[in-house]
């Protein structure tokens, strides 16, 4: 049986971070948009794995639900079909290098603060 509580955190959270790119999205239309909300959205993922530790539904919130919801492959892949080979190719390249290379700077970012806060407490 599903627990009703970590599905409303998440559809919360999802409903907030997609309707913050719906509106960066709509202020800004293209595909290089969605590449900055998405190697943006990495950085912020991998932050948030090291500093949030193990509460459940803070994880769910904010990783699944808004940062899911902000980040978007689905948009990026149609994007990316829908350009011509070249563009498409510098779109694939621009979008996933940043992104994993953010999530991991996130990932970095986040263990440095977490030991800075242990040693000052």
């Amino acid at each position: 049986m599903v627990e009703t509580k970590p599905v409303a955190v998440v559809a919360v959270g999802g409903a907030l971070g997609a309707a913050v790119r719906f509106a960066l999205a709509e202020q800004w239309p293209g595909i290089w948009t969605v590449l900055v909300i998405n190697v943006a959205g990495s950085l912020l993922l991998g932050y948030l794995a090291e500093m949030v530790g193990p509460d459940r539904l803070w994880r769910l919130f904010l990783g699944i639900g808004v940062l899911g919801g902000f980040t978007t492959f689905s948009t990026f892949a149609l994007d990316a079909v829908g350009e011509d080979a070249g563009t498409a190719a510098v779109y694939v390249a621009a979008t996933l290098i940043p992104a994993l290379l953010a999530a991991r700077m996130g990932m970095l970012a986040g263990h440095r603060h977490r030991l800075a806060r242990k040693a000052a407490a």
